[in-house]
């Protein structure tokens, strides 16, 4: 008889693995601990996941998806100085509530595997190329290849994120001010 995937149980595994991977690191964490801190049976962490790098995965996915809804909120109109202020604030304050999930970022690149692009990090990247784009339109934006300038906008942001929780361990606010003058200077047309 196969086991069933049950609803609910992939984010009780999430929670779990999250939970296990802040307070003992990746490494230092197995699929069985996963399974024993979840409640289920170690076999049934495999019906959502075929491996600890999957777990890891899906909680970036969830992490950058969460950006993505941000940047949806705050962009639906115009970019302009108060919607680049807002979304850098509110992004670094939800990196800032997440940065656990953040120091998973380069798991694949530090254990040699290829660095797969998460779907939702291409749908910020969507999100913010638009924005630029209607900006442009609108003679609000100067004027820019959309593509890598919405590359730049996100690599700024990733890159403050990672400064913070991978390597100095900092307050986000430290960048936040310098980030959003550098971003209304470069992208806002005077």
């Amino acid at each position: 008889m196969s086991r069933k995937a049950v609803p609910g149980r992939q984010g009780e595994i999430l929670a779990a693995a999250r939970e296990l991977f802040r307070r003992q690191g990746y490494a230092r964490t197995s699929m069985s601990q996963i399974a024993a801190r979840s409640g289920v049976a170690h076999g049934t962490v495999y019906l959502y996941y075929d491996s600890k790098l999957a777990v890891a995965d899906a909680l970036v996915e969830n992490y950058v998806g969460g950006i993505s809804d941000i940047l949806l909120k705050v962009l639906s109109g115009s970019l302009g100085p108060h919607q680049i202020r807002t979304c850098v604030h509110q992004v670094l304050e939800y990196a800032s509530s997440n940065a656990d999930v953040v120091r998973l970022l380069d798991i694949r690149a530090n254990l040699g595997m290829e660095n797969v692009r998460p779907y939702a990090d291409k749908k910020v990247q969507k999100i913010l190329r638009s924005a630029i784009a209607t900006g442009i339109k609108r003679g609000r934006i100067r004027e820019y290849d959309t593509l890598a300038a919405a590359e730049l906008v996100g690599g700024l942001i990733e890159w403050i994120t990672r400064i913070c929780f991978m390597w100095l361990k900092c307050d986000t606010a430290r960048f936040e001010e310098t980030a959003i003058q550098m971003l209304e200077h470069a992208l806002i047309k005077s």
